[in-house]
Protein backbone atom coordinates (compact mmCIF):
# COMPACT_ATOMS: atom_id res chain seq x y z
CA UNK A 1 0.00 0.00 0.00
CA UNK A 2 1.54 3.16 -0.96
CA UNK A 3 1.94 5.34 1.86
CA UNK A 4 0.35 8.68 0.16
CA UNK A 5 -3.23 6.78 -0.20
CA UNK A 6 -2.54 4.68 3.64
CA UNK A 7 -4.68 5.28 6.59
CA UNK A 8 -2.90 5.69 9.79
CA UNK A 9 -4.08 5.59 13.19
CA UNK A 10 -1.53 7.41 15.79
CA UNK A 11 -2.65 5.84 19.47
CA UNK A 12 -1.67 6.74 22.77
CA UNK A 13 -2.75 5.49 26.12
CA UNK A 14 -2.16 6.77 29.68
CA UNK A 15 -2.03 3.82 32.25
CA UNK A 16 -1.49 3.20 35.76
CA UNK A 17 1.57 2.82 35.86
CA UNK A 18 4.69 1.65 33.57
CA UNK A 19 4.92 -2.39 33.38
CA UNK A 20 2.58 -3.20 30.68
CA UNK A 21 1.96 -6.26 31.62
CA UNK A 22 -0.06 -5.14 34.57
CA UNK A 23 -0.97 -1.86 34.47
CA UNK A 24 -4.63 -0.40 33.92
CA UNK A 25 -5.90 1.60 30.73
CA UNK A 26 -7.01 5.01 31.94
CA UNK A 27 -7.63 6.58 28.69
CA UNK A 28 -7.04 6.06 24.59
CA UNK A 29 -6.32 9.14 21.84
CA UNK A 30 -6.23 8.64 18.58
CA UNK A 31 -5.74 10.78 15.69
CA UNK A 32 -6.11 9.95 12.10
CA UNK A 33 -3.30 10.85 9.38
CA UNK A 34 -4.70 10.44 5.65
CA UNK A 35 -3.71 11.72 1.76
CA UNK A 36 -0.50 13.58 3.99
CA UNK A 37 -2.15 15.34 6.34
CA UNK A 38 -3.36 15.09 9.91
CA UNK A 39 -7.22 14.95 10.42
CA UNK A 40 -8.27 17.05 13.83
CA UNK A 41 -11.25 16.07 13.25
CA UNK A 42 -12.86 13.54 13.89
CA UNK A 43 -10.42 12.51 16.63
CA UNK A 44 -10.97 10.08 19.57
CA UNK A 45 -10.55 10.44 23.41
CA UNK A 46 -11.86 8.59 26.20
CA UNK A 47 -10.93 8.26 29.59
CA UNK A 48 -11.58 4.57 30.97
CA UNK A 49 -12.93 3.91 34.61
CA UNK A 50 -10.79 1.71 36.32
CA UNK A 51 -11.85 -0.94 39.08
CA UNK A 52 -10.13 1.89 41.79
CA UNK A 53 -8.40 4.89 40.91
CA UNK A 54 -4.65 5.22 40.25
CA UNK A 55 -2.13 6.20 42.86
CA UNK A 56 -1.59 9.80 43.74
CA UNK A 57 2.06 10.14 41.91
CA UNK A 58 0.75 8.26 38.95
CA UNK A 59 -1.95 11.15 38.64
CA UNK A 60 0.94 13.84 38.73
CA UNK A 61 1.90 12.26 35.56
CA UNK A 62 -1.49 12.02 33.48
CA UNK A 63 -3.58 14.81 35.02
CA UNK A 64 -6.73 12.59 35.57
CA UNK A 65 -7.87 12.81 38.42
CA UNK A 66 -9.90 10.72 41.05
CA UNK A 67 -13.12 11.50 40.26
CA UNK A 68 -12.62 11.64 36.38
CA UNK A 69 -11.26 8.62 36.72
CA UNK A 70 -14.64 7.26 38.22
CA UNK A 71 -16.33 9.29 36.05
CA UNK A 72 -15.42 7.65 32.91
CA UNK A 73 -16.60 5.02 30.67
CA UNK A 74 -16.43 1.48 31.47
CA UNK A 75 -13.85 -0.55 29.91
CA UNK A 76 -15.85 -2.82 27.48
CA UNK A 77 -17.36 -0.13 26.57
CA UNK A 78 -14.74 2.54 25.81
CA UNK A 79 -12.89 -0.34 24.03
CA UNK A 80 -15.83 -0.72 21.65
CA UNK A 81 -15.73 3.03 20.97
CA UNK A 82 -12.27 2.58 20.25
CA UNK A 83 -12.40 -0.23 18.01
CA UNK A 84 -15.23 1.73 15.58
CA UNK A 85 -13.27 4.61 15.67
CA UNK A 86 -10.17 2.61 14.46
CA UNK A 87 -11.36 0.41 11.85
CA UNK A 88 -8.61 -1.28 9.81
CA UNK A 89 -5.56 1.51 9.45
CA UNK A 90 -1.63 1.08 9.82
CA UNK A 91 -1.81 1.60 13.53
CA UNK A 92 1.39 4.13 15.01
CA UNK A 93 2.41 4.77 18.42
CA UNK A 94 5.60 6.05 20.37
CA UNK A 95 7.19 3.20 21.93
CA UNK A 96 4.23 1.42 20.17
CA UNK A 97 4.70 -2.13 21.93
CA UNK A 98 3.92 -0.50 25.10
CA UNK A 99 0.48 0.62 23.81
CA UNK A 100 -0.31 -2.37 21.80
CA UNK A 101 0.35 -4.67 25.27
CA UNK A 102 -1.84 -2.96 27.19
CA UNK A 103 -4.84 -2.39 24.73
CA UNK A 104 -4.55 -6.10 23.78
CA UNK A 105 -4.16 -7.12 27.06
CA UNK A 106 -7.23 -5.16 27.80
CA UNK A 107 -9.42 -6.05 24.46
CA UNK A 108 -8.85 -9.53 25.49
CA UNK A 109 -9.87 -9.56 29.12
CA UNK A 110 -12.98 -6.97 28.00
CA UNK A 111 -14.07 -8.09 25.04
CA UNK A 112 -12.51 -11.45 24.67
CA UNK A 113 -11.04 -11.50 21.09
CA UNK A 114 -7.69 -10.31 19.96
CA UNK A 115 -6.22 -7.16 18.79
CA UNK A 116 -2.55 -7.78 17.69
CA UNK A 117 -2.18 -5.73 14.02
CA UNK A 118 1.51 -4.90 13.58
CA UNK A 119 2.37 -1.21 14.69
CA UNK A 120 4.85 1.37 13.31
CA UNK A 121 6.93 2.43 16.15
CA UNK A 122 8.58 5.71 15.70
CA UNK A 123 10.50 4.99 18.47
CA UNK A 124 12.42 2.94 15.92
CA UNK A 125 10.97 4.36 12.36
CA UNK A 126 12.65 8.05 13.35
CA UNK A 127 16.20 6.87 14.15
CA UNK A 128 16.51 4.94 10.63
CA UNK A 129 14.94 7.77 8.66
CA UNK A 130 17.05 10.33 10.43
CA UNK A 131 20.17 8.24 11.35
CA UNK A 132 22.34 11.63 11.22
CA UNK A 133 20.42 12.86 14.05
CA UNK A 134 20.76 10.34 16.78
CA UNK A 135 23.49 9.75 18.97
CA UNK A 136 21.26 7.61 21.90
CA UNK A 137 17.76 7.04 22.35
CA UNK A 138 15.43 9.88 22.09
CA UNK A 139 12.07 9.92 24.00
CA UNK A 140 9.00 11.53 22.63
CA UNK A 141 9.89 14.97 23.88
CA UNK A 142 13.42 14.79 22.47
CA UNK A 143 12.09 14.13 19.19
CA UNK A 144 9.45 16.82 19.39
CA UNK A 145 11.93 19.82 20.52
CA UNK A 146 14.63 18.64 17.54
CA UNK A 147 11.87 19.26 14.94
CA UNK A 148 9.88 22.27 16.64
CA UNK A 149 6.83 20.48 17.02
CA UNK A 150 4.69 21.82 19.43
CA UNK A 151 2.02 19.52 22.21
CA UNK A 152 -0.58 21.12 23.71
CA UNK A 153 -1.20 18.71 27.17
CA UNK A 154 1.79 16.66 27.41
CA UNK A 155 0.91 12.93 28.70
CA UNK A 156 -2.51 13.48 27.51
CA UNK A 157 -3.69 10.71 25.42
CA UNK A 158 -5.10 12.64 22.84
CA UNK A 159 -1.96 14.91 22.57
CA UNK A 160 0.58 12.95 22.56
CA UNK A 161 -1.38 11.10 19.83
CA UNK A 162 -1.31 14.60 18.07
CA UNK A 163 1.88 15.24 18.38
CA UNK A 164 2.99 11.85 17.59
CA UNK A 165 1.00 12.01 13.88
CA UNK A 166 3.25 15.31 13.65
CA UNK A 167 6.37 13.27 13.56
CA UNK A 168 4.69 10.35 11.50
CA UNK A 169 4.29 13.10 8.40
CA UNK A 170 8.06 14.49 9.14
CA UNK A 171 9.14 10.87 8.96
CA UNK A 172 6.64 10.16 5.90
CA UNK A 173 8.70 12.92 3.77
CA UNK A 174 11.55 12.33 4.54
CA UNK A 175 10.96 8.45 3.50
CA UNK A 176 9.95 9.25 0.25
CA UNK A 177 13.19 11.69 -0.01
CA UNK A 178 14.68 8.47 0.24
CA UNK A 179 12.42 6.31 -2.15
CA UNK A 180 10.53 4.48 0.10
CA UNK A 181 7.06 5.20 -0.94
CA UNK A 182 5.08 2.09 0.71
CA UNK A 183 4.49 1.10 3.98
CA UNK A 184 5.76 -2.38 3.14
CA UNK A 185 9.03 -0.36 3.35
CA UNK A 186 8.43 1.31 6.19
CA UNK A 187 8.19 -1.49 8.13
CA UNK A 188 10.84 -3.16 6.16
CA UNK A 189 12.74 -0.03 7.99
CA UNK A 190 11.66 -0.96 11.02
CA UNK A 191 12.99 -4.18 11.14
CA UNK A 192 16.16 -3.49 9.89
CA UNK A 193 16.83 -0.84 12.76
CA UNK A 194 15.69 -3.35 14.82
CA UNK A 195 18.06 -6.34 14.04
CA UNK A 196 20.61 -3.31 13.67
CA UNK A 197 20.31 -2.76 17.18
CA UNK A 198 20.33 -6.39 18.36
CA UNK A 199 23.28 -6.70 17.04
CA UNK A 200 24.83 -3.70 18.51
CA UNK A 201 23.63 -4.95 21.96
CA UNK A 202 25.35 -8.61 20.92
CA UNK A 203 28.23 -6.93 19.67
CA UNK A 204 27.62 -8.68 16.02
CA UNK A 205 29.18 -6.68 13.12
CA UNK A 206 26.71 -5.74 10.45
CA UNK A 207 26.67 -7.08 6.84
Amino acid sequence: MLTASARFLVVDTETSGLDPGSAHLLSIGACRVESGALLLAPSFEVVVRPATPSADENILVHGIGRQHQLDGTSAADALCEFLQFAGRPVLVGFHAPYDAMVLGRAVRAELGCAYDDEWLDLAVLLPALFPDLVAAAWDLDRWLAQFGVPNFARHSALADACATAELLLLGLARAKVRGVHDVNGLFQLQGAELERRIRAQAGIPMG
